[in-house]
């Protein structure tokens, strides 16, 4: 293990891993409740024998700090629904305005042991290049993103362009560079999740920090590290399907609407204004989950594919690179170029003497994704509850139109769940939220054109 990432457990819960299983399972057959305390043989009883519903009253909490976005995007919260995520905000990234290259190589180098240095000094100069866009722009676009916010947002104040401009140009600059960049976060799971994770993690970065974890766990409960036998560790990479070839660029993210069996009539609403989602939980609303919404979408990776996994309620398929590259507005109107970036990525592709978990690793925010969705309607409200709003990102807010616009099409503009597809301050007149508020003209903006085209 390496000392790139940094692991260090935060919270657990507060009662031994043997002790809360045995009470769990000998709840389930007893009349009486059992005294918490008594042990029965957990490795026997319980988890050889697959009974891990009972390891999962289990939680530990841990800050990972170093480990690449792209084995979060493309591993950490690729598969998994069972674990809760708070990820540091690109914006605060240090790699975007303070690289440091002697780092990222030192990273490639360390993960990639097999790799020449030569080959490692070639993939270090294709993310040194992406900075290099990021930095020669970085002012005019935020100039240009100073200009679209009092286009756009005309009651916008001034002390809320000062700070959003820069944030802006930021998030779409991105684009252009590498996903090996460095995030932290805070990261809760479940014993039987760390296990499984310790069998499948299929990026090196992603199996360093579980492989720490683990150590962790087994440190302060060594009476439980047969559940991480030697023999079950992974040792293999996965990584997504990704063509040889420069497609071209797309300067808007694309929505395909690929079927649906949501029923007006039987569809409940809620009727509260609470910011706590109950319909999840609600008996009234459970036939909500068994109609569903199956799409298609092709985005960037970095970011957008990023924001949508949040939603782990939701079912996605693999994604699988595209060959095109995303170009936001903002880097449209400045005439920032690709085909070069583009292609000079394309030749890391092609060269077999690079792992393919390399080319992940390595790829740029704005290289783009195509995946399938599928949602229940309960889970599409939660994961819709803010996507039209433009406080949302650029390409979230402009995927969430096309879906309320798609499905307009088939189930009518007035049907019940068009509500949860609408933001707060169209459906109800105002903002709710607060120093947030993005100024555009509220009032000024009814149904038939507030869902428009935004640079920002």
């Amino acid at each position: 293990m390496s000392d790139i990432i940094n692991v260090k457990q935060i919270a657990e819960t507060n009662v031994e891993p043997t002790i809360l299983a045995s009470h769990a399972a000998r709840t389930c057959y007893a009349a009486n409740v059992p005294e918490l305390g008594e042990k029965i043989d957990v490795e026997n009883r319980l988890f050889k024998t697959g009974h891990h519903t009972t390891l999962e009253h289990n939680y530990f909490t841990f800050n990972i700090d170093g480990i690449p976005v792209s084995s979060m995007v493309f591993g950490l919260h690729l598969t998994a629904p069972f674990y809760n995520t708070d990820q540091r905000s690109g914006r605060f990234s240090k790699m975007y305005d303070n690289p440091d290259m002697a780092e990222i190589k030192n990273m490639l180098m360390t993960y990639y042991p097999d790799v020449s240095e030569y080959t490692i000094n070639s993939v270090c100069g294709f993310v040194k290049n992406g900075l290099d866009i990021y930095a020669k722009n970085k002012n005019r676009v935020t100039e240009i993103a100073r200009d679209a916010i009092k286009r756009e947002r005309p009651y916008a104040s001034e002390k809320y362009i000062e700070q959003n401009a820069p944030k802006f140009a930021q998030e779409q600059l991105r684009m252009f560079v590498s996903m090996i960049a460095p995030t932290a976060l805070d990261y809760t799971i479940d014993l039987p999740t760390l296990c499984a994770l310790y069998r499948t993690a299929w990026t090196p970065f992603m199996r360093d920090a579980v492989n720490k974890m683990v150590d962790i766990v087994k440190t302060n409960h060594p009476d439980i590290s047969y559940m991480f036998d030697e023999s079950a560790h992974a040792t293999t990479d996965w990584s997504p399907k990704i063509p040889e070839k420069y497609m071209g660029v797309k300067r808007r993210p694309e929505f395909k609407l690929l079927g649906h069996s949501y029923d007006d009539k039987n569809f409940e609403i809620d009727n509260s204004n609470d910011t706590v989602d109950t319909m999840q939980f609600r008996p009234d609303s459970m036939d909500n989950s068994l109609m569903y919404v199956h799409s298609k979408i092709h985005v960037d990776a970095g970011a957008t594919m990023g924001q949508d996994q949040r939603h782990r309620s939701i079912k996605r398929g693999a994604p699988q690179f595209t060959g095109y590259f995303y170009l936001p507005p903002l880097l449209s109107v400045a005439g920032v170029q690709v085909y070069k970036y583009a292609n000079d990525f394309f030749d890391l592709v092609r060269d077999k003497k690079i792992p393919r978990s390399m080319i992940t690793a390595i790829a740029p925010y704005g290289a783009m994704v195509e995946y399938e969705k599928r949602a229940d309607m309960n889970a599409l409200v939660h994961e819709q509850a803010k996507r039209t709003c433009w406080c949302a990102q650029e390409a979230i807010y402009h995927i969430s139109c096309d879906l309320r616009h798609d499905l307009g099409q088939y189930i009518g503009t007035n049907a019940k769940l068009m509500k949860y597809l609408t933001p707060p301050c169209l459906s109800h007149g105002k903002c709710p939220e607060g120093p947030r508020y993005c100024g555009r003209d509220i009032v000024a903006d009814k149904i038939n054109n507030y869902f428009k085209q935004r640079q920002i």
